[in-house]
Parts: C-alpha cells; structure tokens; sequence
C-alpha cells in the first residue's frame, strides 16, 4: 500500500514538473540527442549528433546513463552529460529540439515540456508496434487515455521519420499522430552504407555469414543457439566453404550466454558492444526470422536467408505484422535446420544472385527514391532551418 501511494506522489511530482518546463524559454539552437533508453551511443540517433556536428550554428548535445559511454563521446570531443546531473537538466530545459531513437525514454523527457522532439525510431517495423501492437497493453483503457491526454500536452509537439509513403501511414496508426507529423526522409543510421569512407571491420579477413534474430517476447524467452542449429553440420559447412557464423541477438538477449567453444567458426558478439550497421557492411550475406534488421539489409544488396523455426507461435503469441510475412520477405524461408542448411549450400553456390530480383522488390517496397541514400545532411539541415514547425512541414507535404 505505502509503495502505491509513494509511486502515485512520484508520479504526480514528475508531471507537475513536465508541465512546468513548458514555461522555460528554449534555445532554437540547442538540441539534445539520447538512444535505447538512454544506455547506447547509437542507431539513428548517433548518425544525425554525429551529422550535426558539421553544423557549427547548432549546439548537439548527447544524453546517457552510461559512464563508459560518456567517456567515449568526450573522448571523440563531442559535448555530454550524465543522466540525472544538473547540467543534464538544464540542457533539457533550454533545449528546443530533442532527437530520440526509441521514445521519449530515451531522454530526462520531464524536462522536454514543449520541446520539439524527433523521434527517427530504431529501424522499419515488420511487427506491429506501440498502439497497433494490441499484445502490448490496453491502449484504450481509461487510465491509458488519461496518461496520454497528460503527456501530449507537454510533449505532443512530436515529429516521426518513415522510409516511405506504405510506412508514412502505419506511423500515423502505430503512434497515433497527425499526417504532418510524419515526413518520409529515410533512416540516418543507413547513411553509413553510401559513404565513401568505410568503417573499421570488427572481423578483418574473414567471410561473414551474419544471425540476425528478433527477440522472443520481449527478451523473456530465451534463443538457445545450441538447440536451434546442429552445429557439428554448421561447424563442417562453415568450414568447408570458407565462412564464419557470427551470432547477434536482439539487444533483450545481451544476458544470454552460449557454449559455443567447441565450434571456431562460430562466434557470438551478443554481449559486445558493437554498432550493428558496421557489421552487417562486412558481411556476405545475413539469416534472419522476423526482425526488421534485414529491411535494413536490403540497402546494400546481400543475400537474405530467413530461418523461421516458430512461424506459427511467433504469430499466434508474440506480435502480428503489418503485411502478409510471405510477401516481403525475399526468397525460401526454412522452418527447421535441414532447410536452412540447404538454403545455405544454395548462397554458397549462387553467391549474391541469390534471390537478386525479389530483393530489389521489397527493397523498392520499404524505400522511396530519397530514403536509398545518405539522408542525415537533409535533416539537420531541417532542424537548423526550424522546419518542425506546423506550418513549414505542411509545405513540405
């Protein structure tokens, strides 16, 4: 009983405070940058910081609770703060613009009080999310609706970035905004894909073959690589034809831990810190199931190989999707380890030919013209330009 009532003054305080950060003068040239709730430097929102940077009118600055992390991004001679510092604070409270990559979680958002936040998202949905992923919550509950009313007045003055018009449209559902709130510009963190100069590979040398799976119920159900795949027969094709397997799981499954010693050609970074978008650039070709890391994929014209070992339990009792799975997933999907193994024989031999035209479809499918290309500089010249606002957005649309 103590704990709900300390819980519902908490909460109380922590609105009061939103609203009346509504009252403080913003700096149109200050905006503030955070990702994955505030414990990573990356995804979309690390490539328009690191953008922004070039924008000397503009003060970006990044957002986290790591202290590993601050140190890196000191140590690169960008500008950072501590989450729950005083200095983290005011920078909220002065900050016009606010970039996140997850949701307003991302960032101290009771400090956000008529900030105009952009929210980029962390990849193309294929799953159903936020308000049109019903096994989320229930959104239309009274106490929902009532802490939605609560926060959009604070902090409804948000903006999404979709890849197309398809995605333009399921954003304004998923998140239940406005038309002009949604703009189709791409996803900064693809940039890296169509610049000249290329990353430092993690895995210099090597062939990669790279396992990309989605999470399993938030993280709660475990993947358990040692039952999914016969690795002696992985381990002999791997091999064999020259490749290594390298294993990342959904961040949910950083904690999970494989045996996996015994088989050199296989490798998990699961528990790494490495930037996704780096890795897939080294690779040959990725597996995948239902994660929407292999839209991402389709930018640099690779092979898809898609291991669907619960099809039917994923979709009965994890998230629906927005289209029919079969149609915009390119090529054979295997339901079991002997299928996958085969698919595998098959790129091994066709190489990236494997399943070429169905991936420039679905790529042309996900992807406006715009979006197949380096789409960061567009955007912060948005934010520089004090574009996100109602009536300049509705020109642009």
């Amino acid at each position: 009983m103590l704990n709900k009532i300390y819980k519902g003054i908490k909460t109380a305080f922590k609105y009061c405070i939103m609203y009346v950060s509504m009252l403080m003068p913003r700096d149109q040239d200050i905006c503030v940058f955070g990702a994955w709730l505030g414990e990573r430097f990356a995804d979309n929102s690390m490539q328009l910081f690191l953008e922004m940077q070039k924008h000397k009118n503009m003060r970006a600055v990044w957002i986290t609770k790591n202290a590993e992390t601050a140190r890196h991004i000191e140590a690169l001679g960008y500008e950072v703060y501590r989450w729950g510092t005083v200095k983290a604070a005011w920078i909220h409270l002065r900050a016009k613009y606010a970039v996140v990559s997850n949701g307003i979680s991302d960032l101290m958002h009771t400090f956000l009080g008529r900030a105009v936040i952009i929210n980029l998202w962390h990849g193309i949905p294929l799953k159903k999310v936020c308000y049109d992923n019903k096994y989320e919550k229930n959104w239309d509950s009274p106490v929902q609706k009532f802490r939605d009313f609560l926060i959009n007045i604070p902090l409804g003055n948000m903006y999404y970035i979709a890849t197309s018009q398809v995605f333009s449209e399921i954003y304004q559902s998923a998140f239940r905004v406005r038309k002009e709130q949604v703009l189709c510009l791409g996803q900064p963190r693809s940039d890296i894909f169509f610049q000249k100069e290329k990353p430092a590979p993690y895995f210099p040398g090597k062939n990669i073959i790279l396992y990309c799976p989605t999470h399993r119920k938030e993280g709660t159900q475990k993947i358990e690589i040692t039952k999914l795949f016969g690795l002696e027969r992985l381990e002999s094709f791997l091999e064999e034809k020259g490749y290594y397997f390298i294993i990342k799981k959904h961040f949910y499954h950083r904690n999970e831990k494989e045996e996996l010693s015994s088989y050199p050609h296989i490798i998990d970074v699961t528990g790494m810190d490495i930037d996704i978008q780096r890795l897939v650039m080294e690779t040959k070709a990725m597996v995948t199931d239902y994660s929407s890391i292999y839209i991402d994929y389709l930018l640099l014209g690779l092979p898809l190989l898609f291991y669907c070992y619960d099809y039917e339990e994923y979709l009965a009792e994890d998230r629906e999707m927005y289209f029919p799975y079969e149609e915009v997933t390119p090529g054979v999907k295997a339901r079991d380890f002997d299928g996958l193994l085969k698919e595998l024989e098959l790129f091994a031999i066709n190489g990236e030919g494997y399943a070429k035209e169905e991936r420039e479809r679905v790529k042309n499918f996900f992807y406006c013209k715009e979006a197949q290309g380096i789409v960061s500089g567009r955007l912060a010249d948005l934010i520089e330009n004090r574009c996100f606002r109602h009536k300049r957005i509705k020109e642009m649309h």
